[in-house]
């Protein structure tokens, strides 16, 4: 997740690297976003508000004040709640699942993508936020007219993590 304070330009630079991106997403946490959707992964250009943020997004509201970047990386899962569950027993401190949605405009009428998330106390993941995400409707977000990129791209290959300590945070990463 690339958190941005101009999410117009941000989309704009991405349109013009060659990337398709999705219309803006108005989410029921009070985030913004746009996507550049790929086969099995995404990035996500995400605004946060600075007004009274919900608890779960108070992370990027502060990350934004230092500038643009990466913010955060998001594990696919199957179960939100399920995950929180084995995070919690592995001693990895996860916040409370949260459920959220945006509505997408879509040619056969509006449909709202829905989510529900669980996310790592940072402390606990040195040198970037992880959280993972339940999709509740795949077929809402990955669409095919969002996927074909003049550039050709069609994934990310890698995620590089970069940390003072390499030998205390690697070991999280494995």
């Amino acid at each position: 997740m690339i958190v941005v304070n101009d999410l117009v330009a941000a989309a704009e630079t991405f349109r013009r690297m060659g990337f398709v991106v999705t219309p803006r997403g108005d989410h029921t946490l009070g985030s913004r976003n746009h996507c550049v959707m790929f086969g099995e992964d995404y990035i996500e250009l995400l605004m946060s508000p600075t007004d009274n943020p919900h608890p779960s997004r108070r992370h990027y509201t502060e990350f934004a004040k230092a500038g643009d970047g990466l913010a955060a990386i998001a594990l696919r899962t199957d179960s939100a709640k399920e995950a929180y569950t084995e995070l919690l027993w592995a001693g990895f401190s996860p916040t409370d699942p949260v459920d959220f949605s945006r509505p997408v405009r879509l040619p056969e009428g509006a449909r709202d993508a829905r989510f529900r998330i669980t996310q790592l106390a940072p402390d606990r993941t040195p040198g970037g936020r992880v959280f993972l995400c339940e999709h509740f409707t795949r077929e809402v977000v990955w669409r095919p007219e969002h996927q074909s990129h003049a550039n050709g791209a069609t994934g990310l290959a890698a995620v590089a993590v970069v940390a003072e300590d390499v030998a205390a945070t690697a070991p999280v990463y494995e």
